[in-house]
Protein backbone atom coordinates (compact mmCIF):
# COMPACT_ATOMS: atom_id res chain seq x y z
CA UNK A 1 0.00 0.00 0.00
CA UNK A 2 1.07 3.74 -0.67
CA UNK A 3 1.87 5.73 2.08
CA UNK A 4 -1.50 7.81 1.27
CA UNK A 5 -3.87 5.31 1.38
CA UNK A 6 -5.40 4.16 4.70
CA UNK A 7 -5.10 0.77 5.84
CA UNK A 8 -7.90 -1.57 6.40
CA UNK A 9 -9.01 -2.07 10.28
CA UNK A 10 -10.37 -4.66 12.11
CA UNK A 11 -11.12 -3.47 15.32
CA UNK A 12 -11.53 -6.20 17.96
CA UNK A 13 -13.55 -6.03 21.48
CA UNK A 14 -9.92 -4.70 23.49
CA UNK A 15 -9.86 -1.91 21.49
CA UNK A 16 -13.30 -0.73 21.49
CA UNK A 17 -13.55 -1.61 25.58
CA UNK A 18 -10.42 0.74 25.82
CA UNK A 19 -11.30 4.01 23.94
CA UNK A 20 -14.95 3.57 25.66
CA UNK A 21 -13.81 2.98 29.46
CA UNK A 22 -11.80 5.90 30.30
CA UNK A 23 -10.29 4.41 33.14
CA UNK A 24 -8.93 1.42 31.84
CA UNK A 25 -5.13 1.67 31.71
CA UNK A 26 -5.06 1.33 27.49
CA UNK A 27 -7.52 4.48 27.59
CA UNK A 28 -4.74 6.68 26.22
CA UNK A 29 -2.91 4.56 23.62
CA UNK A 30 -7.03 3.83 22.69
CA UNK A 31 -7.73 7.18 22.35
CA UNK A 32 -4.40 8.06 20.04
CA UNK A 33 -5.40 5.22 17.82
CA UNK A 34 -8.90 6.73 17.27
CA UNK A 35 -6.74 9.68 16.58
CA UNK A 36 -5.22 8.34 14.09
CA UNK A 37 -8.67 6.91 12.52
CA UNK A 38 -9.68 10.38 12.06
CA UNK A 39 -6.77 11.69 10.91
CA UNK A 40 -7.04 8.62 8.04
CA UNK A 41 -4.35 6.59 8.10
CA UNK A 42 -6.85 3.49 8.55
CA UNK A 43 -9.78 2.64 6.76
CA UNK A 44 -11.77 1.35 6.43
CA UNK A 45 -12.90 0.12 9.26
CA UNK A 46 -14.53 -2.98 10.33
CA UNK A 47 -15.61 -4.90 13.72
CA UNK A 48 -18.22 -7.57 13.77
CA UNK A 49 -21.38 -8.54 16.00
CA UNK A 50 -20.00 -10.96 17.61
CA UNK A 51 -17.19 -8.28 18.69
CA UNK A 52 -20.00 -5.91 19.51
CA UNK A 53 -21.74 -8.86 21.39
CA UNK A 54 -18.78 -9.71 24.15
CA UNK A 55 -18.09 -6.02 23.95
CA UNK A 56 -21.87 -5.40 25.42
CA UNK A 57 -21.06 -8.08 28.05
CA UNK A 58 -17.73 -7.12 29.48
CA UNK A 59 -19.20 -3.44 29.72
CA UNK A 60 -21.92 -4.74 31.31
CA UNK A 61 -20.30 -6.90 33.86
CA UNK A 62 -17.29 -4.33 34.54
CA UNK A 63 -19.08 -1.28 33.98
CA UNK A 64 -23.19 -0.46 33.56
CA UNK A 65 -25.68 -1.28 31.29
CA UNK A 66 -26.12 2.15 30.36
CA UNK A 67 -22.78 2.27 29.48
CA UNK A 68 -22.63 -0.88 27.83
CA UNK A 69 -26.21 0.87 25.77
CA UNK A 70 -24.66 4.23 25.19
CA UNK A 71 -21.29 2.29 23.60
CA UNK A 72 -23.37 -0.10 21.59
CA UNK A 73 -25.55 2.46 20.24
CA UNK A 74 -22.28 5.00 19.62
CA UNK A 75 -20.70 2.21 17.51
CA UNK A 76 -24.02 1.06 15.51
CA UNK A 77 -24.59 5.23 14.53
CA UNK A 78 -20.85 5.33 13.57
CA UNK A 79 -20.56 6.62 9.69
CA UNK A 80 -16.88 5.27 10.20
CA UNK A 81 -17.38 2.07 11.66
CA UNK A 82 -18.43 -1.13 9.63
CA UNK A 83 -20.31 -3.86 11.74
CA UNK A 84 -20.13 -6.84 9.31
CA UNK A 85 -21.84 -10.01 9.83
CA UNK A 86 -19.98 -13.34 10.26
CA UNK A 87 -21.19 -15.42 7.06
CA UNK A 88 -21.62 -19.20 7.33
CA UNK A 89 -18.01 -19.54 5.36
CA UNK A 90 -16.42 -17.59 7.86
CA UNK A 91 -18.30 -19.16 10.50
CA UNK A 92 -16.80 -22.54 9.47
CA UNK A 93 -13.34 -21.16 8.73
CA UNK A 94 -12.74 -20.03 12.02
CA UNK A 95 -14.27 -23.33 13.40
CA UNK A 96 -11.43 -25.38 11.17
CA UNK A 97 -8.53 -23.12 12.73
CA UNK A 98 -10.13 -23.45 16.22
CA UNK A 99 -10.05 -27.30 15.75
CA UNK A 100 -6.22 -27.24 13.85
CA UNK A 101 -5.19 -24.53 16.75
CA UNK A 102 -5.03 -27.32 19.37
CA UNK A 103 -1.60 -26.16 20.46
CA UNK A 104 -2.98 -22.86 21.00
CA UNK A 105 -5.37 -21.47 23.85
CA UNK A 106 -6.45 -19.05 20.88
CA UNK A 107 -10.20 -17.81 21.71
CA UNK A 108 -13.06 -18.68 19.56
CA UNK A 109 -13.63 -15.20 19.32
CA UNK A 110 -9.91 -14.25 18.08
CA UNK A 111 -9.97 -16.64 15.17
CA UNK A 112 -13.45 -15.21 14.42
CA UNK A 113 -12.09 -12.13 13.84
CA UNK A 114 -8.93 -13.64 11.92
CA UNK A 115 -11.78 -15.30 9.62
CA UNK A 116 -13.34 -11.95 9.18
CA UNK A 117 -9.74 -9.99 8.40
CA UNK A 118 -8.81 -13.13 5.82
CA UNK A 119 -11.79 -12.78 3.98
CA UNK A 120 -11.76 -8.75 3.63
CA UNK A 121 -7.91 -8.59 3.42
CA UNK A 122 -7.39 -6.96 6.35
CA UNK A 123 -3.60 -7.30 7.60
CA UNK A 124 -4.08 -4.75 10.83
CA UNK A 125 -6.54 -5.65 14.00
CA UNK A 126 -6.83 -3.22 16.65
CA UNK A 127 -6.44 -5.01 20.05
CA UNK A 128 -4.71 -5.01 23.54
CA UNK A 129 -4.72 -8.84 23.31
CA UNK A 130 -1.73 -9.03 20.71
CA UNK A 131 -0.86 -12.67 21.37
CA UNK A 132 -3.60 -14.23 19.52
CA UNK A 133 -3.90 -12.28 16.74
CA UNK A 134 0.25 -12.37 16.08
CA UNK A 135 -0.63 -16.16 16.10
CA UNK A 136 -3.46 -15.81 13.32
CA UNK A 137 -0.21 -13.73 11.19
CA UNK A 138 -1.92 -10.16 11.85
CA UNK A 139 -0.08 -7.10 12.61
CA UNK A 140 -1.53 -6.06 16.13
CA UNK A 141 -2.54 -2.02 16.57
CA UNK A 142 -1.21 -0.12 18.84
CA UNK A 143 1.95 -2.92 19.67
CA UNK A 144 3.00 -3.06 16.29
CA UNK A 145 2.33 0.43 14.94
CA UNK A 146 3.59 2.32 17.88
CA UNK A 147 0.38 4.80 18.17
CA UNK A 148 0.03 6.23 21.42
CA UNK A 149 2.65 6.19 24.67
CA UNK A 150 3.14 2.32 25.74
CA UNK A 151 1.89 2.43 29.46
CA UNK A 152 4.72 2.46 32.34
Amino acid sequence: MSQGTPTPLFVDTGGFYAAFVEDDANHARASAVFDTIRAGKYGPIFTSRYVLAELATVILYRKSHHHAVSTLEEIRASETINVVPVTDAMFDAAHERFVDYDDQEIAFFDHLGGALAREYEIEHVFTFDPDDFHTLGLTVVPDDTGEGSRRD
